[in-house]
């Protein structure tokens, strides 16, 4: 369990029990009888296009410093996961999308770590770009060119490449993606 010792609604300490109806012991208030549930984060990535290219930026910010991949970041409160694949994209490298003309691309997960990643894509209408303390370096690749030995996140290799598959037809499934004990699996759910 994670260590919060004091509930984040009225400040009491917290008992560590399993509540009622539930299976695993979480964090409890017996003053307010909040939970304090450590649920897995939601990561979004946004696939950006201009015609057969994809955009890749070289990461600047730690995990995974100097290498390459697709803009991503965790999703806020408030916001809906197209939103989030676009503001990160914005954030990392100027480029503007609207969230409505997003595509899902896939739902992953990773249960070690507990995280769970929305992968989506869509066209860029301008190529306007600028690299940040996020995006050291920003290119445009098709499926030859893309830096695949200084990928970041070796485990949706295969998921991107499948990405460059559907683009390169104009035909995209929607896939579900699992990287459990090592081991990475996609598949077509649509």
């Amino acid at each position: 369990m994670s260590d919060r010792p004091f509930c984040r609604r009225c400040g009491t300490l917290l008992t560590e029990r399993v509540p009622a109806g539930d299976h695993k012991p979480r964090w409890c208030c017996d003053a307010c009888s909040f939970i304090d549930y450590d649920n897995p984060k939601i990561i979004v990535a946004c696939i950006a296009t201009v015609g057969d290219r994809v955009l890749w930026i070289k990461r600047g910010t730690p995990p995974k410093q100097g290498c390459w991949a697709q803009p991503s970041g965790f999703m806020e409160n408030g916001e809906t996961p197209e939103q989030a694949a676009a503001r990160e994209l914005f954030e990392e490298t100027g480029a503007v999308i609207d969230p409505a003309k997003l595509n899902l691309f896939l739902v992953g997960s990773l249960p070690a770590i507990s995280e769970v990643y929305l992968v989506y894509y869509g066209e860029l209408d301008d190529f306007q770009v600028a690299t940040t303390d996020e995006a050291l370096e920003i290119r445009l690749c098709d499926e030859s060119e893309a830096p695949w030995d200084q990928y970041a996140y070796p485990e949706v290799i295969e998921a991107t490449r499948q990405f460059y598959r559907d683009h390169a037809k104009r035909s995209y499934g929607v896939y579900r993606g699992r990287y459990v004990d090592g081991v990475n699996t996609i598949e077509r759910v649509n």
